[in-house]
């Protein structure tokens, strides 16, 4: 049978995890840059397609948030 004791362990190297690109440092994009205005006001235009009963108010809500977003506020 085997010894199963602590003692005979056999001492591990350090651990040294390889960056990936999740641990580094993200990119600021503000929001001026058009690519993100334009997939907001898209995103904004399923909605609609997608909500056909949305009343108006929701409507307006929804563009308002919108251009707070692009606005960067």
């Amino acid at each position: 049978m085997t010894d199963l004791s602590m003692g005979d362990e056999v001492p591990r190297p350090e651990f040294e995890p390889e960056p990936h690109a999740y641990d580094r440092k993200a990119r600021n994009i503000p929001m001026t840059k058009p690519t993100i205005a334009q997939s907001l006001r898209m995103l904004a235009r399923c909605w609609a397609t997608l909500h056909p009963s949305a009343t108006i108010e929701e409507r307006q809500y929804l563009a308002a948030l919108v251009a707070t977003e692009i606005a960067g506020r």
